[in-house]
Parts: C-alpha cells; sequence; structure tokens
C-alpha cells in the first residue's frame, strides 16, 4: 500500500468515528445519578406527623409484624415524614428524625 492510501484511509475511518461519538453523544439521554442522596428533601418533623408515625409503627408491632416489614415501614415514614420510630430497652417507642434527635409525639 502507499503512504497516500494509508492517510486517506486513517482520515475516512478518524472523520467516520469523530462524526458517530458526536452523533451518539448528543442522542444518548442523560442519565442521573441516583446513588447521590439529596438529605435537604426530608420533610420537616412536626408533632402531628409524629402521631401518625407512631400510630403506624404500634399497629404494626400490635398486629405481630416481622423486623424486616417494620424496617420497611420506617423507610416509609422516613419517606413520607420524616421521621421513624424504634423500641428502646424499656420497651418504649420513640419517635426520631433523620438525624436521630427525639421528637415528642
Amino acid at each position: 500500500m502507499k503512504k497516500e492510501n494509508v492517510i486517506k484511509a486513517l482520515l475516512i475511518f478518524g472523520g467516520g468515528y469523530l462524526a458517530f461519538s458526536l452523533y451518539k453523544s448528543s442522542k444518548m439521554p442523560k442519565v442521573v445519578d441516583k446513588t447521590t442522596k439529596n438529605f435537604d428533601s426530608t420533610p420537616k418533623a412536626n408533632p402531628e406527623n409524629a402521631k401518625i408515625v407512631i400510630t403506624a409503627y404500634m399497629d404494626a408491632l400490635n398486629a405481630g409484624e416481622t423486623p424486616s416489614r417494620l424496617t420497611e415501614l420506617n423507610k416509609e415514614c422516613l419517606k413520607e415524614f420524616g421521621m421513624k420510630c424504634y423500641v428502646n430497652d424499656k420497651n418504649e417507642v420513640i419517635v426520631c428524625d433523620a438525624k436521630g434527635n427525639t421528637i415528642s409525639a
């Protein structure tokens, strides 16, 4: 092969690759990274919602729900109300916010 033909082939394939990569990047949808969490989007905890959360948790405890279901309930309550519940050593149900601060119901 002649040197001129090699240069032409490299220019053609290089230009094609460049055009393809530009086309592909413009047509591809932008993917949002869902692994980063925005902690500011958690709702503010208030006493009215604390009553709802503690009632739901107590009803689930009284119904004999498994610990995994209680954890799932806590995730939902944290997402919707910004609070979760747990049972302390004295068998008292405690409501706390996302940072772990206790909230009085």
